[in-house]
Formats: C-alpha cells, sequence, structure tokens
C-alpha cells in the first residue's frame, strides 16, 4: 500500500499505513483501539500509545490543508469523516450500467440477460439465461464500493455456509464472482419470485388454513436456524429476500438469499474454513444497508449492534404476516386481534418482544414451539392434573426452606434434570399411552419430590431423620426410588439422571458416577430408550475425566459410542452429550485443539436447539474461552468471554447467580494476565473471588479455582506477600476435600512451589514441584503437560541451587508444547529455551550451546515483543556469564 497526498508519495513506515487501512475499510464508523490492536498488531500486548502515535503520523502526513480527516472519539477510538472513493485498478468506477436485454453477460457470453429484476444506488440484478440450455441465473452487479463491499460480504458468508453445512436445500447457491475487473459482479442460481411478487399472483396462502400456513413458515425458520447455527447473521430477512419456487413434486420451496448485509458471529471460522474474508469486518455499524426499517428489531433501530436476536424479531414478523395472509401488514398496537390461537399469539409475542432478553433467543426455538403446537395444547389442559402435587411441593419446600437454604438450590437443579428427562420420555411415549398413565406419573414424580426427596428436609415429615447433609438427602432420596417406580424403569432411569446431575453440580463426580450408572441400567430396561441409555453413558464419561481416571473414561467412552451407534446423527440430544462428554476428556488432558473441535460442536448445538438453556450455555463458552487461551488465540478467547458470556442476557446474574459470573470474571483475569494486562486481571480476579463466596459460601471448593488465578497474578506482580499468603492457603484447601494424590492438589502444591521460587524460598521450591511433578508423572505419565511444567521449573530451582546434574537430567525430554497447553500460555517455548540455556551454561559442559540458545532467544523475543519481563532476565544472564568468558 502506497499513501499520496496531493498526488506526491509520502514515506510511511507498515504499521501506520495498515491503521489507514483499516479507517479507509470502515469510512464513517468508529473503529475502537481493540479493533486496530487486533487487526494490525494481530492482538498482541504492547504499550498503550502505539496507537496514538500511528495516528499521529497520519495526520501530520495529511497536513493542515486538508482539515482533521481522522477523528478521535473519546474513550472508543477513531473515525474517518473524510469523503472515500475506492479506485479499481486505476480507473474510477462508472457510477451507472449501461446493459440492455439480449445483451451478453460481461465474462458470461453464453448467458444472455433477459429483464432487469432491481435496480438501487450503486447496484442492479438481472435475469440471464444460457442460450442453448435456457438455464436461469441471476447476476448482482456494483457500481460502487458500498455495494462491492456488500457483494464480497455475501460471497463470504455463502462460502462459510457451504463449507459448514454442504449443499443444504433452503439457500440461494451462490454460483461464482468477479471482483477483479468491472463490471464487478456476483452470479447465483435463479430462485423464483420473491415472496411478495408470488403472493400477489398465486392465490395459494389468502386460502390456506392457518396449519398449512405454518408449514409454509417453518423451513424459513429452519433455514435461519441453520444460518445461526454455524455463526451467520442475515441482517436483513424480509419476503423481498425469500424466493418462492415449485420443486420437482410440485410443492412450493423458500429460498433464503441476499447475505449483503450479513454478519459473521465468529470471525475465526473463517481461518478454520479456510476462507478469505471478503467485505467483512469486526463491527458493522448501523448503515442504509443494515436491514429494511418495518423489519429491524427496537435495538438495532437505537443503534446497538444486530445479534441472532435481532433476526428472530424480523422472523416473528415474517411469522404474523404469513399467518394473515398479508405480507404487507405490519405489527401494529391490536395485531393480536388477528390471531385467533392464543399460543400461536404468545409464540408471535415472544419472538418480537421490544426487549432482547425477553425475545425468543433462535429462530430454532421458535419452529420448536410451532412444530409442537398439538402437544402444547394438551399439555396445557394436563397442568390442572399437577397442580396438587406441585402445592405439597411447595409447601415442603418452604418448610425445608427455613432450616436449609440449600435444599432449595438441590431441588431446583434435580427438578431441572428430572423435568427435562421425564418430558422427554413423555413426547416419545404420547403416541401410545393414555393420558392416564401420565397424569399418574406425574403425580409419582410430585410425591417423589415433596416426600422422598424435600421430606427428608422436613422437620414436619415422618420421614425426617436428624439434620441431613446434601450427600445424605440425595442417598435417602435413592433408597426409595425403586419402591417408588418398580413398575416404571424409564421415570426411574430419569430421576437417576437428574440425581447424577445434582451431584455433579455440587461436585461431587464420584456419587454422580454411580448414579449414571444406575440410569443406564434403569433405561435398559425401558422400552424405546436406547438414546437414553447411551446418553447416561457420556454422561458417565465426563464425571470419570473430572476425576482424572482417563483409562476408565476411554472405556466408558468407547462403550458409549457403541450404544449410540449411528443415531448421534439424527438426534442432536445424543450429539450434543457425544461432544461434552469428548470436550470434557479432552479438556482435562490438557489438549486444547481437541477441546476447541468438540465444545465447538456442542456450542452449535446448544445455540440451535437449547438456546435459552443457560446451563448449558455457560461450561460450553466457558470451556471454549479455556481452549483459545490455551491455543494462544488470546483475542478470541477475550472476545467470547467478554461477548458470549458477560455479554449475553441470557447469562445475566439475575439468571445464572453471583458465583457463575464469578466463574466468568475468573476466566477473563486468566486471559488478561496472558496478555500482560496485570493490573486490570488482579481487579477481575480479585472481584471474581468476592462474587464466589458470595454465590457458594467462603469454603465451596470452587473458590479455590479462583483463588489460584489470585495468587498466579499476584505472582507476576512481584507482590509475594499475597501471592504466598493465597497459593499456601489453596493447599490448604485442598488438604481438606481430596486426596494428596488428586491431579488439582498436585496442580496447586506445584503452583506454590513457583510462587515460592519467584519469592526467594528456594528449598521449599524444590521440595514442592518435586512432589508435584513426581506424583503426575507416578499417576499420568511423564509426558502428562502439567508434570512438563513443574519438570521445566523444577530444573531452573536445581540450578539455581548449584545442582546442575539433577536440572539437565529433568530437562532431558521437555516439551514447550506441553507446558504451553498446562499453563496457556503462548510464551512456553521461550521459557524452555530460557531454563535450558541457563542450566547448559551454569553445568559447564555445553557452555557455548547454552549461549547460542540464549542469544537466539534474546533476538527472538526482542523482534516480537520488546516489552518481554524476559528480555532483561536474558540480557542480565548474557552480561554476567560472558564477562566470566572473557575474563
Amino acid at each position: 500500500m502506497e499513501l499520496r497526498v496531493d498526488g506526491a508519495a509520502v514515506a510511511m513506515e507498515p504499521r501506520p499505513l495498515q491503521v489507514l487501512a483499516l479507517l479507509l475499510q470502515h469510512a464513517g464508523e468508529v473503529v475502537t483501539k481493540q479493533e486496530l490492536l487486533d487487526a494490525v498488531w494481530d492482538g498482541r500486548p504492547t504499550v498503550e500509545h502505539v496507537i496514538a502515535t500511528a495516528i499521529g503520523k497520519l495526520r501530520r502526513a495529511f497536513g493542515e490543508s486538508d482539515g482533521e480527516p481522522i477523528v478521535t472519539v473519546p474513550r472508543l477510538g477513531y473515525r474517518l469523516v473524510a469523503p472515500v472513493e475506492r479506485v479499481a485498478v486505476g480507473r474510477l468506477m462508472t457510477s451507472e450500467l449501461a446493459f440492455r436485454a439480449g445483451e451478453a453477460v460481461p465474462g458470461r457470453e453464453r448467458f444472455r440477460f433477459e429483464s432487469q429484476l432491481g435496480r438501487t444506488l450503486g447496484s442492479e440484478v438481472w435475469l440471464a439465461r444460457h442460450d442453448k440450455t435456457h438455464e436461469a441465473r441471476v447476476y448482482k452487479f456494483a457500481s460502487d464500493a458500498t455495494r462491492l463491499s456488500a457483494l464480497k460480504r455475501e460471497a463470504t458468508l455463502s462460502r462459510v455456509l457451504r463449507e459448514s453445512l454442504g449443499e443444504r436445500e433452503g439457500f440461494v447457491r451462490v454460483i461464482d464472482w468477479n471482483f477483479a475487473d468491472e463490471p464487478f459482479y456476483l452470479e447465483e442460481e435463479y430462485g423464483g419470485r420473491d415472496l411478495v411478487a408470488w403472493s400477489a399472483d398465486e392465490p395459494d396462502l389468502s386460502q390456506w388454513t392457518i396449519a398449512q400456513r405454518i408449514a409454509f413458515f417453518l423451513p424459513i425458520a429452519d433455514t435461519l436456524a441453520d444460518a445461526h447455527g454455524v455463526g451467520v447473521l442475515h441482517k436483513d430477512l424480509k419476503p423481498a429476500n425469500l424466493l418462492v419456487r415449485r420443486k420437482n413434486e410440485g410443492a412450493w420451496q423458500v429460498l433464503l438469499t441476499d447475505f449483503g448485509s450479513g454478519r459473521l458471529l465468529h470471525p475465526e471460522r473463517l481461518d478454520q474454513l479456510g476462507i478469505t474474508a471478503l467485505g467483512l469486518t469486526h463491527t458493522q455499524a448501523i448503515s442504509p444497508n443494515s436491514g429494511t426499517p418495518l423489519y429491524l428489531a427496537p435495538e438495532v433501530i437505537a443503534g446497538g449492534q444486530p445479534t441472532v436476536r435481532s433476526d428472530v424479531y424480523a422472523l416473528g414478523l415474517l411469522l404474523y404476516q404469513i399467518a394473515v395472509g398479508d405480507l404487507r401488514k405490519p405489527l401494529t398496537s391490536g395485531w393480536e386481534r388477528d390471531i385467533d390461537d392464543a399460543l400461536l399469539r404468545e409464540d408471535i409475542a415472544r419472538a418480537t418482544d421490544g426487549e432482547p432478553a425477553r425475545r425468543l433467543a433462535s429462530a430454532a426455538d421458535l419452529a420448536d414451539r410451532l412444530r409442537r403446537l398439538p402437544e402444547r395444547h394438551a399439555e396445557r389442559e394436563q397442568v390442572a392434573a399437577t397442580r396438587h402435587g406441585e402445592r405439597l411441593a411447595r409447601q415442603a419446600l418452604d418448610r425445608a426452606r427455613a432450616r436449609r437454604p440449600w435444599v432449595a438450590a438441590l431441588v431446583g437443579v434435580l427438578a431441572l434434570g428430572l423435568g427435562i428427562a421425564a418430558i422427554l420420555y413423555q413426547r416419545a411415549d404420547a403416541a401410545r399411552l393414555r393420558a392416564e398413565r401420565e397424569t399418574s406419573r406425574s403425580n409419582a414424580i410430585q410425591k417423589f419430590l415433596s416426600e422422598d426427596l424435600l421430606g427428608a428436609a422436613d422437620p414436619g415429615n415422618a420421614y425426617y431423620n436428624g439434620d441431613p447433609t446434601i450427600a445424605e438427602l440425595l442417598r435417602r432420596a435413592e433408597a426409595r426410588l425403586t419402591d417408588r417406580f418398580a413398575d416404571d424403569p424409564a421415570i426411574r432411569g430419569a430421576i437417576y439422571e437428574a440425581l447424577g446431575r445434582a451431584q455433579a453440580g455440587f461436585g461431587h463426580a464420584d456419587l454422580a458416577t454411580e448414579n449414571y450408572r444406575r440410569a443406564a441400567a434403569a433405561y435398559a430396561s425401558a422400552p424405546d430408550a436406547a438414546n437414553a441409555v447411551a446418553r447416561v453413558d457420556y454422561d458417565e464419561v465426563r464425571m470419570l475425566a473430572l476425576r482424572h481416571d482417563y483409562a476408565a473414561a476411554d472405556r466408558a467412552l468407547e462403550a458409549a459410542d457403541h450404544a449410540a451407534g449411528d443415531r448421534a446423527a439424527g438426534d442432536p440430544d445424543l450429539a450434543l452429550h457425544a461432544a461434552l462428554a469428548r470436550g470434557m476428556l479432552a479438556n482435562q488432558r490438557f489438549d486444547a485443539k481437541g477441546t476447541l473441535r468438540e465444545y465447538a460442536i456442542a456450542d452449535a448445538l446448544q445455540r440451535k436447539y437449547w438456546p435459552e438453556d443457560a446451563s448449558l450455555a455457560l461450561p460450553i463458552r466457558s470451556r471454549l474461552a479455556d481452549g483459545y487461551l490455551r491455543e494462544g488465540q488470546l483475542a478470541a478467547a477475550e472476545g467470547v468471554i467478554r461477548q458470549q458470556m458477560l455479554g449475553d442476557p441470557i447469562l445475566a446474574e439475575q439468571r445464572v447467580g453471583k458465583a457463575a459470573i464469578g466463574g466468568m470474571r475468573k476466566e477473563l483475569a486468566r486471559v488478561l494476565r496472558n496478555q500482560s494486562r496485570l493490573e486490570e486481571a488482579r481487579t477481575e480476579a480479585e472481584a471474581a473471588v468476592e462474587l464466589t463466596k458470595q454465590g457458594l459460601g467462603p469454603d465451596h471448593f470452587h473458590v479455590i479455582d479462583v483463588l489460584s488465578v489470585l495468587s498466579s497474578i499476584y505472582q507476576d506482580l512481584h507482590r509475594c506477600e499475597p501471592a504466598l499468603a493465597t497459593a499456601k492457603d489453596i493447599v490448604r484447601r485442598y488438604d481438606g476435600v481430596r486426596p494428596p494424590t488428586d491431579q488439582g492438589a498436585l496442580i496447586e502444591t506445584g503452583n506454590l512451589g513457583f510462587v515460592e521460587y519467584d519469592c526467594g524460598h528456594l528449598t521449599d521450591a524444590i521440595t514442592h514441584l518435586g512432589h508435584a511433578e513426581a506424583g503426575l508423572a507416578a499417576q499420568f505419565g511423564a509426558g502428562n503437560p502439567a508434570a512438563q511444567a513443574f519438570r521445566v521449573g523444577l530444573a531452573r530451582a536445581l540450578a539455581d541451587a548449584g545442582r546442575y546434574d539433577e536440572a539437565l537430567g529433568k530437562l532431558g525430554d521437555a516439551s514447550a508444547e506441553a507446558v504451553r497447553n498446562a499453563e496457556a500460555r503462548s510464551d512456553a517455548d521461550d521459557t524452555v529455551d530460557f531454563v535450558r540455556g541457563t542450566v547448559y551454561v551454569l553445568q559447564g559442559r555445553r557452555r557455548q550451546e547454552g549461549l547460542n540458545i540464549l542469544h537466539a532467544l534474546y533476538e527472538r523475543v526482542r523482534q516480537r515483543d520488546g516489552g518481554s519481563d524476559l528480555l532483561p532476565q536474558i540480557e542480565s544472564f548474557l552480561v554476567a556469564h560472558e564477562r566470566k568468558t572473557s575474563s
């Protein structure tokens, strides 16, 4: 790229030119400082004034005569306000295209223009046909920069859809494009007439029943849901962007088209799919091409960023128009009078709610509700049959809550899991079981909750016996399961499954494992429950992984895959459990790539099928952030935490609680620490500790995780007193809840050794690092990433103590990749090389080789990041030891 001012070339360094290129790409929009850092400096930590320096150089180059083309937006970033005109290969774009019917399409001589389908400022859309085969295609031409960017965006998003979903019906297929020479165009298949034109000419829609209209609408929702599932927003859903054509069998087919205003929620998917980003940016502010006003969600009109929920708003409005048979009718006050079905009114109202947090979270959720309309009507009629049992449960809960506040949380976890399992089974059974049996089953479940579970904690109940703990409460409830549901193994299995989930939620992985096994045994005796067996088998894998029993987890995974067979491909619930099992196993083994792969699958399934399930979304996104962190993709990790966790309404504090927010802020602290933003990291970690204590109590096991992050940040800040105190407190807490051979206990012992080393307590550091390294290697093998990390630290401590041969023995097969996975730090290679080089020099026999390693490391770190804390350590060591050589 070359900068010219008044025709004269201006010398400029690459970084300011890259800043200018990004501002030009977003002319008129605010480009934030973080976006500039991500795009120009690859998200690397750098000094605060580098952006201001680059902007200053550009302003000086423009000169006073050009005024101030780059405006500072306080606390946000910068905006280019000068008029921008793009030049293609040295010549200006023509403002209008002079095409005529009958002419050949430029670059496609066998296709001839038939008719113009549309024309707006800067674009024309033409229908053309092959002169021999008569195949119809559509050509979209751009004659200005804005429309060219829209065509590039549409081409990129079409590739994302095709690479992610295959040749899925429902999307207009993009065939080719030309963005190299004028006239620029996008070539597509002909998808039929738009919905408005079709409805005007075809009498079908106005004569259909409401059931037929919903059936016509559902494929539209499914197609949009699939796009959202792979991270693609449409942003301009309206009848004009839906095309209708006859399929071979005569039925109508609706195709979604025109992603020219679209957006990619996860830009990192482009790299994963090997797709070049054309016309896509990290932010796309509201502009004339951001959507049609009637279909824009209120928050977008107010200037907010488009989201999945804003697409759902447009989809809900479209549902209303199709339901009433009028595609031009707006959703105005009193619209409810046009819809007779109360549940359909509720669905439209929830899809078009003016408050995004109360709106249906996904197109898939809306489609599911519409498909279940008959069932939902039947379920409403059954509600009265269960109210008596619910009142009993509430009364028992009120009495128990006064004595044991945690009982409410326990029953919430259990009832949620049980309710989901029971409803799923009820749906599968509905076609062949009478309503009386369902009512009996529902009453039995309510009795189990009110008498067997809550009764054990209710002093006024005959089942009360002392002052039970959570574990005792669950065990007493388990003991009555067989009697209560002796003839109903499906419900017995569902309750065991729910008990397993409750115990997993309270951190009792061993008890959860046993109940998942009982659930599998019960389901195995029930008809049509093969998927349920496989599902709880996968849940057992997760518990075994959390217990670090990897051999048993591998065996259980093999058994679960065998039980699932090929059914996971057609069952989203089973596919989700399989991905969660594999993801947890990879995560516990410090396999970052495997973690990202499996949790990305789980994330797509959750967003499509369970979009409002916060208890599912939170752990999935947390593991994704951890995977990005361990892979060194720090900007991606921070984006997941800030935007998809802390910024998502379904994960707001009032829905998930203080402890969950504390967990999110802990993950953010880890990322900030790795970006060397240590004071920000400290603030987040200290807040995370307090939120976790408030939510779970000061002695809860999860407090240890947050304290561990805080201790490492104190260590990096060279604040030895709080770092040592916190690290010792963590080890003390572990001693009370885990055996000394537990992986977590060993890791925290090793972390204490790291702090002791940095704070000058060399003897203690060697003791604790050695204990952790030996224990992890004995249990999980010498290649265990955590064992490798402590081995490198131990080698450094031994060398400082003058025990050079022992240090060299520990360094023997140290793997930088393993250390990187364990510590989630991208500079693990630097650490390993520094320790290896210093030990070689100090030991003496490989002195020159050690000096060579350190010189190469110094140059590598200096060129990559001049602000690294490692540079002065390398420099000081080299100065001291090369002086000894010369003397």
